[in-house]
Order: structure tokens, then sequence, then C-alpha cells
């Protein structure tokens, strides 16, 4: 039996099959197809990716962001301008905006109003003086929370970049005196130690590649922490390089200065901790060791008079 006619019609019908996916891969309808499956893919991504943000950064912020937005009219510029400036320096910005802390703000002073009232449970006509000066104060109070959160999280980046400056700036001159350029020992730097200060090294690195001025990105640098004793290494580099004196010599000595000022602020905290340990003597030790030698003594003579 002659197969020859199966195995042609075999192979025309699979050649035909490669020519009609060809021509379908090739059309319109296709394209729109995998895009729109592309862009299905990508929502599904992106869903999963705002899940897995905690629950402040999905619901809370953007709750304070739709308050603002209903009272912006009456929010003064100048909180703006200096909440943006206390979140740069914290290192949220651009992840949490000015608007959506003073929306918590807001919010904030409302519900802790509220919790006020409902403490009083006092209808308004009964209401007195002091009523009205506590729900004030839970205003003010509860406004200033936020606030408050934030500038502690702008002393405690501040202190970790004051902690790791004196080490970073040691190798920073280690390296520019082992015939590294500035930059170079920037990155290097950068990546030996881990933290704020190596953030903020990448992000001026990275300015300087996308084409800003040297000396501009380092005085946005100590601009941006706000720490002064950044703030004094990066001017003198500053000037240094505008003077055209040597950056060798001014590193050597502003990593001297930095030794010094550590060494300072830890006989500072030293001198610091007697004074701190006044308030728990005296009000949770003190009391302790009186129960404990005095409470016998007293309970055998209140015994005899009884």
């Amino acid at each position: 039996m002659n197969m020859l006619p199966i195995y042609l019609a075999v192979f025309l019908f699979v050649a035909l099959l490669f020519v009609l996916m060809a021509v379908y891969r090739s059309s319109n309808r296709f394209a729109v197809s995998e895009r729109l499956e592309r862009i299905k893919e990508a929502e599904a991504q992106t869903t999963e990716e705002e899940l897995e943000q905690p629950f402040f950064q999905r619901v809370i912020l953007p709750l304070g962001e739709l308050i603002f937005k209903l009272v912006r009219g009456i929010s003064p510029s100048e909180m703006s301008e200096s909440t943006q400036k206390k979140l740069i320096m914290a290192g949220l910005y651009p992840k949490v905006t000015p608007a959506q802390i003073q929306g918590l703000c807001i919010a904030s002073g409302v519900l802790f109003a509220g919790l006020i009232m409902t403490a009083f449970a006092v209808p308004w006509k009964q209401w007195q003086p002091i009523h009205v000066l506590y729900l004030t104060g839970a205003l003010i109070g509860g406004f200033i929370v936020p606030q408050f959160v934030l500038s502690r999280k702008v002393r405690d980046r501040q202190a970790q970049i004051m902690a790791t400056l004196p080490y970073s700036i040691d190798l920073l001159s280690i390296s520019v005196e082992a015939g590294m350029g500035f930059d170079q020992a920037v990155g290097y730097v950068m990546r030996k130690t881990k933290g704020p200060l190596a953030q903020e090294f990448s992000r001026t690195l990275n300015e300087i590649r996308l084409g800003k001025p040297r000396l501009e990105a380092l005085e946005d640098l100590g601009n941006r922490t706000g720490a002064e004793d950044l703030k004094t290494f990066v001017s003198a580099v500053v000037h240094a390089s505008r003077l055209g004196s040597s950056i060798t010599n001014t590193l050597r000595v502003q990593a001297d200065s930095m030794r010094v000022r550590r060494r300072q602020r830890a006989q500072e905290q030293a001198m610091k901790a007697p004074i701190k340990l006044v308030f728990p003597l005296v009000f949770c030790i003190f009391p302790a060791l009186f129960v404990v030698i005095l409470g016998p003594p007293l309970i055998s003579i209140f015994t005899k008079w009884l």
C-alpha cells in the first residue's frame, strides 16, 4: 500500500496549521489580546504588592490624604512646607506626602476630641468652661501627635547618621589617600556601610550621575538630612573644592574632628547619666527599699498598739 499520499496530506495539514497560527499571531486581534493579558498580569502583581504593604500605608495614609482634600482651603502653605521638610529629613518622602500627614493631624485631633466628649458623657447644655477647655486641649494635643511622631523619626534618623558618620569619614579619607577619586570613594563607603547615611550617599551619587553639579549635590546632601556634623563636613568639602585646596587634607582634618566630637558626645552622655538616674531612684527604687526595710518594724509596731 502506498503511504505517500497519507504522509503528504499530514504534511500539508501541519504546514497549513503553522501558516494559520503565524497569520493569527501577526494579526491585530492577537496583539490586543496579548496586551490585555499583560495588563491583567501587571494589575494582579500590583494588587499583590499593595496587599503586602503595611496596614498603615494601605489604609491610614490614604485616609489622611482624603481628609486633607476636604479642608485644603483652610490649611496654611507654610505648614505643608515644614511638613515636607521633616518628611525629607526622616527619609519618608515621597512615600508619605505632607497632605497625608496633615490629614492625619486633623483626624487625630477629631478622634481625641471625640474621646473626651465620650468620657464626659455630659449633654451640651450642661457643659462648663472646664469642659470646653478640655475639649480644646484634646483637639490641640491630637493635632500635635502625628507631628511629634514625625519629629521623633527625624531625630532618630539624624542620630543614626551621626553615629555612623565618623567611621564613614575615616573610610572615605583612607580611600582618597589610597588613590581613589572622591566619587569613587563615596561609592566604596556606600557599599561598605549600611543605614540612612549609605542611602543618602547613594542618592547623592545618583544625582551626580544624572548631571547635577557635584558641589550642589553635596550641599543638598547636608540640607536634606539636617544633621549638623554632616552639614559641617559637606561645607568643608565644598569650600575646599571651590578654593582648590587638597581634598585629602580636608578629609583627614574632618575625620580627626569627627572623632573628637564623638568622644565629646560620649562624655556628655556619661555626665547626664547620674541626673537621669535620680527620677528612677526616687520614684521606683527608694519606695521599694522603704517597704522592704521599714515594712516589718511598722507592722510589729502597729500590732503592739492594736
